[in-house]
Formats: structure tokens, C-alpha cells, sequence
């Protein structure tokens, strides 16, 4: 069955993480991804465990199921090869850096006005306008930016895996997808705008949330975390201060709770699930108890109510309350490390994880596309693709004669992998 892009062609200038695991996301779904990259490849290509010059972790997972064309962004012969490829594009997905698109004549403007029905998604970091437009940035920067790198003792700490990249990306297929039902509507193109400062926003929806009647410490340890270093003043102090303004206070039956033998996660996040876990515990609350329940020190209170938690589920294995818990219909689960996924039978039954052969590389298992369709469902087809491998046969479909095609390779404004798909047939 064909997925629910077959037919869209798709031309992907970007690089790095959110416009790539974008144009991947479309390419699972069938569309053709042409990746138009520079002769030394995607800067991703280079990130991570490096199998070969041009094949490393950070690229493999975020491009399969593309074509590459290796190119000289700069020669205006190329500009022209990429201004043909968008002639009859469907979608464009671009992350240029600031003043690049217009300059090279691939910005909106220009391209829309030959292709009116394109849809054009450009993803940076800052947004189009205010005093940062021009700002070039990175997953870090804008953790940093919004508060999203959590603050320790020993200064902010940056997360792990790059969520504001992969929001970005997921909010731009989102966006693409939008405006492709509305261009089957109304048959007009149209430019997307996704940010990294937007994703992180949207990823922190929970607390990115001011109430003005309840919410005013937030000035104030705004205000004390602008001084507190000039004065002089330690993480600690810092993050004590901020404890004073507004205490952090742990639910007693939500998060993660030490066991006789390793970590139980307890997922109880309203009253009703709330009240059975305590009931399941043994332990009476009164808060739960009383809807009109007061008292002089609710933080104190919590923290105690938690502490009795705790201690209880200390008690017995994780295996013994996750029994008792699945029994009760109430959410809990146990800790896995991140590693522990790949033997997981339950992922590789729903398909969440798939098997791929790579030219150079070999067997991987990656991440399958997120979403299950049951009439046009998405599918691996291909690894991703090695440095330049489509270049010629793309070219070609440009309208390029061989005798051109060979002239911008001896030029060295485009590069061929020795493996190149139409070195067989051209």
C-alpha cells in the first residue's frame, strides 16, 4: 500500500536536526525527500559515532528514505538546478541561516512567485521578527533562552536529547500537512514560520502559564536571580532563595518512589487516582478525604503525606507493586534505561521500532515512524542516503544532459558517491 505522501515531491535545504527529521517524517509517509546538501554534506553527517568520513549516528537517524544531491550552493549554475527542483515542488523545508534564502534567490518571495502553490517551511531559531530575528541558534541556546535547562547548584544543566529540535520538527510536519489540506481547498501555497524559541515553549505549555493573582514570585526571583551573582552569591544560595519564594512541593503519589529493590514511577495526577493509590497503601489522607480539608502549612503537610509514601513503597520489590498496581488499573511502571528499549518485546510487537540495511554501515534498528495509519501506513523503505548518491539521476530529472551533469562534477560544484544509482543507467 502506498503511504500518505506518495506522489509529493519535497525539496529539503536544511540540516542538523529539525528540518531533516521533518523531511524524514514526509519521506516515511512516501513522499520523495530530495536533500539538497553541500559538497561535504549535511554538518550532521559529521555528529556523533562516525562510521566514515561522511556517515555518522546523527545523520542516519534523521535522513533515511531521502535522496542526496551534494551540490555548490553557491554557484548560480546550482541555484538554477535547485530553483528547477522547485518548479513542481510540493513542499520545501529550509532552515537557511539568516538572509541566505534571499540572497541566493530561494527565498518565499521569490520561489512562490514561479511555484504559487508550494508550501514553504522555514524553521529558525528566533522567529522572523523582533531583536533577535537575525539571531542564529541551537537546541542549547534556546533551553537556556526560555529556562527550560533546569537550574543545579552547579549552574543550568542542559537536557539530555534535544527536545526543543524535535518539537520544532514535529510542529513543522504538522504544519505542512496543515496547509497541504488547505491548499487542496482553496489551491493556493503558502510560507510556514516554525521557531526553536516557539518549540520550547510549547514544550514547557505546563508553566509558561502566568495567573496574575497567584503567579507574582515570579518577578521576584527574576529580579533576585539578575542580582544574586553580581552580589556575589552561590547556586545554592540562589536556588534557596527561590525555594523561600515559592517551595517546591513533591505530591505524595506522583513521580518516582525508591522500592525494596530499585525505582517505582507513579503516575496519579488527579484526585480520583490520587485517593486509590492511598487507599492501595494503606494510608489515610485527609486531605483526599475532605475536599474542604485546611490547613496551617500545606507544604509541611504534603511533604509529610509523601514521606509515609515513600516509606511504604520502600517496603516490598518493584514487581510486587507493579503487580498490585496493573491489578488496580491505576498508573504505574517501572525504570528502564534508555538502552533497555532495543529487547523490549512490546515495542518491536506495535512496531515502534524497525530494521534497516545501509549501504556502508550495515544492519541498524531505528525509531519507525510515530504514527500508524491503517489504510496508507508510513514505512522504512531505505536507509539514509550516502553523500551525493542521487546526485546525477537528480540532475537528470532536472532536464541536464550528460555532457552537463559531467561538466559541473569536473567542475567540482557537485559530487557523486561512487555509488551513485544512475552511473548504471545513464
Amino acid at each position: 500500500m502506498q503511504g500518505p505522501y506518495a506522489g509529493l515531491k519535497v525539496v529539503e535545504l536544511g540540516r542538523f536536526i529539525a528540518a531533516p527529521y521533518c523531511g524524514q517524517l514526509l519521506a516515511d509517509g512516501g513522499a520523495d525527500v530530495i536533500k539538497v546538501e553541500p559538497l561535504v554534506g549535511d554538518d550532521a553527517r559529521r555528529n556523533g559515532t562516525r562510521f566514515s568520513p561522511t556517515e555518522a549516528r546523527q545523520y542516519l537517524n534523521k535522513n533515511r528514505g531521502k535522496r542526496s544531491i551534494a551540490v555548490q550552493l553557491s554557484d548560480p549554475r546550482i541555484v538554477e538546478v535547485v530553483q528547477g527542483l522547485l518548479l513542481d515542488a510540493d513542499v520545501t523545508i529550509v532552515n537557511f541561516r539568516p538572509g541566505q534564502g534571499e540572497k541566493l534567490g530561494l527565498d518565499y518571495a521569490t520561489v512562490s512567485r514561479t511555484n504559487p502553490g508550494i508550501v514553504y517551511a522555514q524553521n529558525t531559531a528566533f522567529g522572523p521578527r523582533g531583536p533577535h530575528a537575525g539571531r542564529v541558534g541551537m537546541d542549547i541556546l534556546l533551553q537556556a533562552y526560555t529556562g527550560m535547562a533546569p537550574l543545579t547548584e552547579r549552574g543550568p544543566k542542559p537536557l539530555e536529547d534535544p527536545f526543543v529540535d524535535y518539537t520544532a520538527a514535529l510542529l513543522m510536519a504538522w504544519g505542512i500537512a496543515t496547509a497541504l489540506y488547505n491548499r487542496e481547498r482553496t489551491g493556493a501555497g503558502q510560507k510556514l514560520d516554525v521557531s526553536l524559541l516557539q518549540a520550547a515553549l510549547v514544550i514547557q505549555n505546563n508553566s509558561i502559564h502566568h495567573v496574575d493573582a497567584v503567579d507574582g514570585w515570579r518577578k521576584g526571583f527574576v529580579e533576585h536571580l539578575k542580582t544574586a551573582f553580581t552580589e556575589g552569591r552561590t547556586m545554592a544560595e540562589v536556588l534557596k532563595q527561590r525555594e523561600t519564594l515559592k517551595p517546591s512541593i513533591n505530591p505524595p503519589y506522583y513521580g518516582f518512589f525508591e522500592t525494596k529493590d530499585g525505582y517505582i514511577v507513579i503516575g496519579a495526577g488527579g484526585r480520583g487516582l490520587q485517593t486509590r493509590v492511598a487507599k492501595l497503601l494503606g494510608i489515610k489522607d485527609p486531605a483526599l478525604a475532605d475536599p474542604n480539608f485546611k490547613s496551617d502549612d500545606i507544604a509541611a503537610y504534603t511533604r509529610g503525606m509523601r514521606a509515609r509514601s515513600a516509606a511504604r513503597l520502600a517496603e516490598e520489590t518493584t514487581a510486587s507493586w507493579l503487580k498490585r498496581f496493573d491489578a488496580a488499573g491505576l498508573p504505574a511502571g517501572e525504570y528502564h534505561l534508555k538502552d533497555e528499549i532495543f529487547d523490549d518485546p512490546h515495542v518491536w510487537e506495535n512496531g515502534y521500532l524497525t530494521r534497516l540495511e545501509h549501504d556502508e554501515i550495515g544492519g541498524m534498528t531505528v525509531v519507525a515512524p510515530p504514527v500508524k495509519f491503517s489504510k496508507t501506513p508510513m514505512s522504512t523503505t531505505t536507509a539514509s542516503p550516502s553523500l551525493g548518491k542521487h546526485s546525477r539521476e537528480i540532475l537528470k530529472e532536472v532536464g541536464l544532459s550528460k555532457a552537463e551533469i559531467n561538466r559541473l562534477l569536473a567542475d567540482g560544484v557537485v559530487r557523486s558517491s561512487v555509488r551513485d544509482v544512475s552511473d548504471r543507467t545513464s
